[in-house]
């Protein structure tokens, strides 16, 4: 049987993980394992140990970055928790919510079809009218450029048009799904990114080895975001420049260095 294990970085988050009651009703179930890294100094250890979700709180570890993080836990899983390659590696945010209905199907799907690296289709509302823009292209200077100063993305796949399971580029890391194994094999995140694109990177890595994210559009989830990247002139509009310009800089040299093979 494929157990779930679910990866979640909390960054001062556990008011919205208790609104969404989220992680306590996926708790109850046996075949899924929650692990919860904390990257502050805050504490909420009683409240994990009475909902059965596995806690690491270790001041060594604190203020990674996104990839690093879940890197932590994927080792935590393996370590401590005897994750197998068969069994599925959820990287998830905090202010996700979906139902085990929408996992064991997520589950379900991954295994009729041999899936490695999947996505899920994410709003951002509970009546699930608005969809959130989680499925994109893979971004070049000219686009990333154009949505930052014009704010006009020509990257996004419009979702109303894919009904059936489909190959995508890349999926926002608020929910990737992973075979163990395949996670191995990316050997995790990029932890030179510290913050945003590390999921474009691990996205672009895994179709590089012939494995293209496959996106589910019935399998869905809610996702309650908040974009901090947007305000111009924060910590996060850096980070988030910074990131692109490593992820556009690495593949253009490898698609140049593709065309000399080629």
């Amino acid at each position: 049987m494929n157990k779930i294990f679910i990866s979640i970085v909390s960054h001062n988050h556990i008011e919205i993980i208790k609104k969404l009651n989220c992680l306590k009703q996926l708790s109850n179930d046996k075949s899924i394992e929650i692990v919860v890294k904390e990257n502050t100094r805050d504490d909420n250890y009683a409240y994990y140990k009475s909902i059965s979700v596995n806690y690491i709180n270790n001041s060594d570890l604190l203020g990674k970055g996104f990839g690093e993080n879940n890197n932590i836990i994927f080792n935590y899983c393996i370590d401590k928790l005897n994750m197998m390659n068969d069994d599925i590696f959820i990287v998830l945010n905090p202010d996700v919510y979906i139902t085990e209905h929408s996992l064991k199907s997520l589950v379900d799907k991954m295994i009729f079809f041999n899936d490695k690296f999947v996505a899920i289709n994410l709003f951002k509302d509970f009546e699930e009218k608005t969809y959130d823009n989680s499925i994109r292209k893979f971004p070049s200077f000219y686009s990333f450029f154009s949505s930052l100063v014009f704010s006009k993305n020509n990257t996004t796949y419009n979702k109303l048009d894919i009904n059936n399971r489909s190959d995508v580029e890349w999926g926002a890391g608020s929910f990737l799904a992973f075979r163990t194994s395949h996670y191995k094999l990316l050997k995790g995140f990029n932890e030179k990114y510290f913050m945003y694109c590390e999921d474009i990177d691990i996205c672009y890595r895994s179709y590089i080895v012939g494995h293209s994210l496959v996106y589910y559009p019935d399998v869905k989830a809610i996702h309650l975001a908040k974009h901090e990247n947007r305000k111009l002139c924060s910590k996060h509009f850096f980070w988030h420049i910074k990131s692109a310009m490593r992820f556009i800089f690495y593949k253009a040299f490898n698609d140049f260095k593709k065309k000399i093979i080629d």
